[in-house]
């Protein structure tokens, strides 16, 4: 019994097993290209049934603990592998022995507080590696990385409890094209450990305090060609002399992100940068200045700056003093020399007219999101201030005018290039005076809602994308490049204002369409960026853009940006993959011919009725129909004539000499309805007719050739004698006053012609003496 309980338990969990296992593969999706997205799924584990299609595997930011030797053994073919955040302490010795493609490895931000170098062995193609974040103090006893030799990428270290670098560390390594190391506590560190990697184009240290940095910056000055510093506080540097022998410095740009320093610190700051003879870019981001600018300029004056120092970048600079900073008359010496600067969110209001007069070699000045106005602008950009200047960047302050803003440049006489955008000017002048040499002027995101002359006509590029105008029609001979994109411009700029322009960016505005011919009219377009914009495909558009396979190279953002607005069943499709039937693109070929059928077929139908009398059986149905609403027979109290007399005119001599005579002159009298006389006047001759039938006992038909060939042509007699023809209704009389050949009788008159084959009728006789039986007969069938 125990044992089959057992087997009952062993059996259970493997299937509990194997469902977690299906549950955890299905929580991974993947695509065709063997890239699987595991990330944030709350796994416990790493998934089984894993297999060599594999590439690409994200499964960070779960709750796996432990990576076992068998868990990758399949993905033979894995190129990346994130496992970053997750709570993994363990990893066995041969868990990546099968990844030999592996490229990219995350093991960031763990629980890993011993490494081994047994997991790095296996990876030969490893090019990046982040074990940033573990809380391991080193990096072991044995060298990690000696095996990785095509590792480019490489970053260590934690903020808590790293706190030791060791001459193994790096050893193998010999190029890094980045090495990113936290050791914000760092505690010890072994003289020449970082000098045994001879290449590192970046260096990214995190210290909080510069106990070390001195030790650190002269093994790295000969092999670093970036130096970044982050998250130290420098209020205290200082240091005597560094002893860097004959060594060769290559360090070209020195980043300090995020660095706490003072007046007296940063003389020491300057200090170290001396030593970087090949120094070119210095960049403070997100640091704060703990003084008032009296950075002692008698020691400044004993500083040697490297003579190719040629950028320096400010960014986001804190200054908790700044209402008592100084003129900055301290730093004059060290900028004399700098091309390009770069002040940006460090609500800079004002540069003394001074300061920008021996900025002699500047030729690029970036000012971006501070506090700049026209009126302290003036005394920047004062008489004989930034003298070689070409580029000026004042995008996100607080200037208003254009028209000021152009006089109070007009002292730059090189200025070539300005960006002025994302400023409050919304309205532009009729004209303006810019510097003379202007070729470039970024307006965009400016709130302005038309253009005018004021645009310097000297301009090779003009930016007004991200504003309110629905139109663009300024002439501006040397434009070559217009970028219009973010406004309300319906069509395409006329061509004949810009005949040089080679590139034109105009997406998303308003516009439905554009032709071969609009195109074809900018004689020197090299390259159009119109997506995003509501297009309506008709045939026309769709016919161009499709039927134009040289089209992409001229529209940069074709085809995924061109997307059909209208007709509805286009809407969000690609102008490319876009179809439209033959109706909708041959409409008015259709309407014309539709119309043309038509008109043909009216014309043949009236040339048909014309023929067959199709009107006349028009009418008569009509007739008949009417007909047909009338009760069969009248009421007896309604009828008041013995026969109604149907005739031609052309034989009422006839009918009103004789007939009426011998039937209205006997006694009794018969009670005739004749239309001459019994007809209401007004009343429409079919209801009448109608009427008067109805109302009579007899209907007595006069034919003759006179009849045959007119009055029966008449529809308003004829066919209301329907009702009458029928083989069952002995109400008609006919009375043949001329022999007529029922051949003679029109086809359409179809039941007249059955009624004479199958119906007796009174023939009129010519003989004096037979006339006489001819009333009898007469008198007697109305009397019936």
């Amino acid at each position: 019994m125990p044992r089959a309980l057992w087997t009952v338990w062993a059996l259970g969990a493997v299937i509990s097993l194997s469902k977690e296992g299906s549950l955890s593969q299905a929580s991974l999706s993947c695509d065709p290209s063997g890239v699987c997205d595991g990330h944030s799924k709350s796994l416990t584990s790493i998934p089984a049934g894993l297999t060599a299609a594999v590439k690409s595997l994200d499964l960070s930011s779960n709750k796996i603990t432990f990576v076992g030797h068998g868990d990758l053994q399949e993905c033979v073919n894995l190129e990346t592998l994130m496992l970053r955040s997750n709570g993994i302490s363990m990893i066995e010795e041969d868990a990546f022995s099968s990844l030999s493609c592996l490229e990219h490895l995350d093991l960031s931000n763990n629980h890993i507080s011993n490494l081994s170098s047994s997991w790095f062995r296996p990876l030969s193609s490893l090019k990046s590696l982040n074990l940033l974040g573990n809380p391991y103090r080193t990096l072991g006893e044995t060298p990690l990385f000696s095996h990785l030799t095509n590792l480019q990428v490489l970053r260590v270290g934690n903020p808590l409890t790293f706190n030791g670098v060791q001459r193994i560390d790096f050893a193998g390594l010999t190029f890094l094209e980045e090495l990113e190391i936290d050791a914000s506590n760092l505690q010890s560190y072994e003289s020449h450990s970082l000098k045994s990697v001879q290449n590192i184009s970046h260096l990214i240290l995190h210290m909080r305090q510069p106990i070390l940095l001195l030790e650190i910056f002269v093994d790295v000055l000969s092999s670093v060609e970036y130096l970044e510093l982050r998250d130290t506080n420098l209020n205290t540097f200082h240091f005597s002399e560094l002893s860097i022998g004959e060594m060769t410095p290559s360090i070209q740009k020195f980043t300090f992100r995020s660095i706490d320093i003072t007046d007296e610190s940063f003389n020491e700051v300057v200090r170290l940068m001396s030593y970087a003879s090949e120094l070119l870019e210095v960049e403070f981001d997100g640091c704060t200045l703990n003084g008032v600018g009296n950075f002692q300029a008698s020691q400044l004056y004993k500083i040697k700056i490297p003579g190719k120092l040629e950028t320096l970048a400010i960014r986001r600079l804190r200054i908790p003093k700044f209402y008592l900073f100084y003129d900055l008359s301290t730093v004059y010496s060290l900028m004399e020399k700098v091309k390009r600067i770069t002040v940006e969110n460090s609500k800079v209001f004002l540069v003394p007219c001074s300061f920008s007069q021996h900025l002699k070699s500047l030729e690029y000045l970036d000012l971006s999101e501070n506090l700049m106005v026209e009126e302290y602008l003036k005394n920047s950009a004062c008489e004989d201030g930034w003298p070689a200047l070409r580029t000026l960047i004042l995008r996100q302050n607080h200037l208003t005018s254009l028209e000021r803003t152009g006089e109070v440049l007009l002292t730059l006489k090189n200025l070539t290039d300005l960006d002025i955008s994302k400023n409050g000017f919304h309205s532009m002048p009729d004209a303006c005076r810019w510097p003379e040499k202007m070729k470039y002027l970024n307006l965009s995101s400016s709130r302005i809602k038309s253009v005018t002359s004021c645009i310097p006509q000297t301009l090779e590029i003009l930016d007004v994308s991200n504003n309110n105008l629905n139109a663009f029609t300024l002439k501006l001979p040397q434009l070559r490049e217009l970028h219009i994109s973010g406004n309300k411009l319906m069509v395409l700029p006329d061509a004949s204002f810009l005949p040089t322009l080679s590139v034109l960016k105009i997406s998303r505005n308003a516009i439905s369409t554009f032709s071969k011919e609009q195109l074809q009219s900018y004689g020197h377009l090299e390259t159009l960026e119109a997506g995003g914009n509501n297009f309506i495909c008709s045939c026309e558009l769709l016919s161009f853009a499709q039927g134009q396979p040289a089209l992409a190279a001229v529209l940069v953002d074709w085809p995924q940006a061109y997307l059909c607005d209208s007709p509805a069943h286009t809407r969000g499709q690609r102008v490319q993959d876009a179809r439209l039937s033959a109706a909708e693109c041959h409409r008015a070929a259709l309407v014309s011919g539709v119309c043309c059928a038509l008109s043909l077929l009216a014309l043949l139908t009236v040339g048909l009725c014309r023929r067959f009398h199709g009107l006349w059986y028009l009418q008569m149905t009509w007739a008949w129909l009417r007909a047909k609403r009338k009760p069969r027979k009248a009421p007896r109290g309604d009828v008041c004539y013995d026969a109604f007399v149907s005739y031609s005119e052309q034989d009422s001599a006839w009918v009103e000499n004789l007939l009426v005579q011998e039937l209205e002159d006997l006694h009794p009298p018969f009670r005739l309805c004749l239309h001459k006389r019994d007809f209401v006047p007004g009343k429409w001759i079919i209801d009448n007719i109608i009427d008067s039938i109805e109302r009579s006992r007899k209907t007595v038909f006069v034919l003759s050739e006179n009849f045959v060939r007119s009055e029966w042509c008449k529809y308003e007699l004829d066919f209301s004698h329907f009702r009458l023809f029928d083989e069952n209704d002995d109400s008609a009389i006919l009375i043949l006053l001329e022999p007529i050949e029922k051949k003679a009788v029109p086809q359409r008159f179809c039941r007249l012609r059955k009624i004479m084959n199958t119906k007796t009728y009174l023939e009129w006789p010519e003989d004096p003496a037979r006339q006489q039986a001819f009333w009898a007969n007469l008198r007697t069938a109305i009397k019936s």
